[in-house]
């Protein structure tokens, strides 16, 4: 999530240089919609990736517990 939260504030920022310097540049509006898009799709890709590492996680923590029960040890 650490990484989703530093996309966001960055597009933030991007954003507000532009908004706080009142451009009316239609190239640099482009832009900024051009980065939220790409901010969009990159937090998607964020959290899909999160949640695969989530369900690898689980079932690594799975297959250590099966393991555990198969040691013979004392």
């Amino acid at each position: 999530m650490s990484s989703r939260f530093t996309l966001s504030v960055i597009t933030f920022a991007v954003f507000a240089v532009f908004a706080l310097s009142s451009c009316a540049d239609k190239e640099a509006e482009a832009e900024i919609s051009r980065l939220a898009k790409e901010n969009a799709e990159l937090s998607k890709t964020v959290d899909s990736l999160q949640k695969n590492l989530d369900s690898l996680t689980a079932y690594g923590d799975s297959v250590k517990k099966s393991l555990e029960k198969l040691d013979m040890h004392p």
